[in-house]
């Protein structure tokens, strides 16, 4: 028995919902709250960095052209969570749609200059895993600041598996 790309779908898409909840709940000015680092320099940054990706992958696996998010506004709730809004729907479009052999095709590509070669099921479940690290990111940054991250973040108290 395996974890499947549909249960971690369901998994992050309760964690980024549980995310946007707790954002609206304690202000948008969360977003501007600066970071040390040079690409995601605030909170909302971040948050832009974990739906991403996302949409990068979906469109290198379907040949097209890789969009930009770095420098997309993100000091509001709405605009960042509903770029995550797209570029999920961007996901759950391709899994729905991938026949089964497409998940075990290799696809090469490069990344800031490092080619990477990976099938089809490898990269779609990176993104997803990509995301769950940074989710635990962010609630270790909150933390840190004196705020109480939103609930259970674990797959075992998700509503993904029974």
């Amino acid at each position: 028995m395996q974890l499947s790309v549909e249960e971690l779908l369901h998994y992050t898409e309760e964690e980024r919902q549980r995310w946007e909840h707790w954002f609206r709940e304690n202000g948008e000015e969360m977003l501007k709250m600066p970071l040390a680092g040079e690409s995601e320099t605030t909170v909302g940054a971040l948050i832009l960095h974990i739906f991403g990706p996302e949409l990068r992958y979906v469109q290198r696996l379907r040949n097209e052209t890789l969009s930009e998010y770095r420098g997309r506004p993100c000091v509001h709730v709405d605009e960042v969570f509903g770029f995550g809004l797209g570029t999920r729907k961007s996901m759950r479009d391709f899994v729905r749609t991938a026949k089964p052999e497409e998940w075990a095709r290799v696809v090469e590509f490069n990344i800031a200059g490092r080619t990477y070669r990976a099938t089809v099921r490898k990269i779609v479940l990176h993104a997803l895993l990509h995301e769950v690290r940074h989710w635990a990111q962010m609630a270790r940054i909150m933390r840190d600041r004196g705020f109480a991250p939103p609930g259970d973040h674990d797959l075992l108290t998700s509503s993904a598996l029974l």
